[in-house]
Parts: C-alpha cells; structure tokens; sequence
C-alpha cells in the first residue's frame, strides 16, 4: 500500500469514481450531512460544508480531487453550522492497524492483507451480536481502507445517546467481566467468546503485565488451548489448580484481557454523535484504495478495493 499521487487522485476523480456507488443510506439523506475534506494530506481541515444534490458533491470531487473526503454520521437542520442534531448512525470502527493483537506480526500502525482479513471478521461478528442480541437489521459494512466500518441505520440504533453507545461499546466487546461467567447465552457468552480469541492471540510478553509469578505463567501457557475451551465453554472452575491457578490469578487474567478487548474497536468513533466518517465511494489517497460499501462481506477481499490506476502500474 503506498499514498495516491495528485495525478492519481485526479484521474479516479474524472475516470472512476461514480454516484452510484454511494449508498441509499447517504444519498437520501445527503443534504443533511455534514461533509469535510482533506485537500492535500494535512487533515479533514475544510469543513461544515453541506451538498443539496448529488451533482454538487460529484463536481466538488472531479474539481477537487481530494486527499480524503468524508461526510458526518449524523444528520442535521442546518448542517453548515452543524446545528439541529436529528439523530446519528451507530458506527463501530474497526482498524486493523490499531488491533492489539494481531497472528500476522506486522507492527500496530501498519497494516497487511492478514490483519485485514482479520478486522473483516470481527466486524462479522460484531454484526451477528447487534442482529441477534438488539434485533437491528440495517446494518452495512464500509472498508475504509485499513479496516472495516459498521454503520448501523435502524431508527433506535440512530437515536441511542452517547452513554448508550458507550454501553454498547463495552457489550460488543466484551470490556467488562459479568458477574456470572458460566450463562450460555446473553453478554456472558460474548465475554467468554471475545477473552478466549484475545488469550488465543496475545504475546507472551504482554501477558507478563498481567501474570508477574514466572511458574504461573509458564503453567497457564502449557495449558493454553486447555484454557480457552474451558473458558468458552464456561467452565471457569476447572481451570483452577490449587497452589499454582487460583482465583485471584484468573480474576487478574480476565482484567486484562477484558481491558485489551476494549482496542479491537475506536470506542470514540462509536460514542461521538457528530463524528465524520471517510465517505463510501472516495479514495484513501494514503493507501491508495477506495472506501466502499460491502454489497457482500463474507466473500470481501482487500483486492476489491484497489483503484484502476494502482492495477495497471502493477500490471
């Protein structure tokens, strides 16, 4: 992945980029959005700009060709001052730079086609818990160009408030430990399911923060895949071992690993009610890779992304 050149922005601007790859959700409301740009690679700086029709926003790009363009998840009276708040979509970001653990081994802050697959299926999963737990249904996928953006449209999900949101946030997560571990159903089962993939995954070294006898650890790593099926099968008691795996050191290993779930998405992103998001159908001209919708995210790959000009310099 390597950043768009102004002549590259230009040309998917004037060649490639299309109305109608903009999404219902965004082009019925599009009036009442806020949009902001960054117009050459220094920040979304050029801002509180609103579009009456779909015309207008395609001329802007063609005559601008953007670093980076976004639109607000939230809908607005008079978005040019973003005032008269009407309600805003749920949003969970999903980053694969920034995952905290990551089997591919490249460095947080970079990405690969791995991590990447990796956010894809967390976002899977986030979405089958907002389905199945909530009963929302409107819910799309966005790749943003590292990692994955779920924007949530059904009405109670739009006007659910900033600690409603941050409520969920902890829920999909799996961020706080339930007072009853063993319930096969409900949060608990989200828990258990979100602590077992992050002990799957974390380094050894950082485990360290959490487990400071070097014999505990050195046990509870021998047993690692016996840990994690118990833990998702809930059966915490079993883990146990006298003089070597008490409760006191599970309770500091769920802590920890419950504080790391919080990083598999930006909880701010999903709080902050008059956020802007990368808008579906521009280029992240820093990877040089479209923002678009996920028609079916089961079958997405980052290849489906990659813009025509990046395909013929590689070919």
């Amino acid at each position: 992945m390597r950043e768009a050149k102004p002549e590259e922005r230009r040309r998917f601007y004037a060649e490639e980029w299309k109305k109608e790859d903009l999404p219902d959700f965004l082009l019925h409301t599009l009036s009442m959005r806020e949009f902001g740009f960054d117009l050459d690679g220094t920040g979304p700086n050029y801002r509180y700009i609103q579009f009456l029709t779909i015309e207008d926003l395609a001329n802007f790009l063609k005559s601008k060709a953007p670093h980076a363009a976004y639109s607000s998840v939230c809908l607005y009276q008079n978005p040019k001052q973003r005032e008269g708040w009407i309600k805003a979509e749920l949003v969970f970001d999903i980053d694969a730079k920034d995952l905290p653990v990551k089997s591919c081994g490249c460095p947080k802050g970079e990405v690969c086609e791995k991590c990447i697959m990796e956010a894809k299926q967390l976002a899977i999963e986030f979405s089958d818990v907002l389905k199945s737990d909530f009963g929302f249904r409107d819910i799309h996928f966005v790749y943003s160009g590292r990692g994955f953006h779920m924007r949530t449209t059904d009405e109670p999900a739009m006007l659910l408030g900033a600690s409603e949101r941050d409520q969920m946030v902890s829920y999909i997560v799996g961020g706080v430990i339930p007072s009853d571990l063993t319930i096969s159903f409900g949060y608990s089962r989200i828990f258990r399911k979100r602590i077992a993939y992050m002990l799957e995954k974390v380094r050894e070294d950082e485990l360290k923060d959490a487990i400071k006898s070097r014999r505990v650890l050195s046990k509870i790593l021998a047993e690692k895949s016996k840990i994690i099926e118990k833990i998702k099968a809930g059966q915490i008691e079993e883990i146990l071992r006298p003089g070597e795996i008490g409760v006191g050191t599970i309770q500091k290993l769920l802590q920890f690993l419950a504080k790391m779930n919080f990083q598999l998405t930006d909880g701010k992103v999903t709080v902050d009610t008059k956020r802007i998001l990368r808008l579906p159908s521009s280029l992240h001209s820093g990877v040089s890779r479209k923002c678009m919708v996920i028609k079916n995210i089961e079958k997405f790959h980052p290849d489906d992304a990659v813009p025509k000009f990046l395909m013929e310099v590689e070919h």
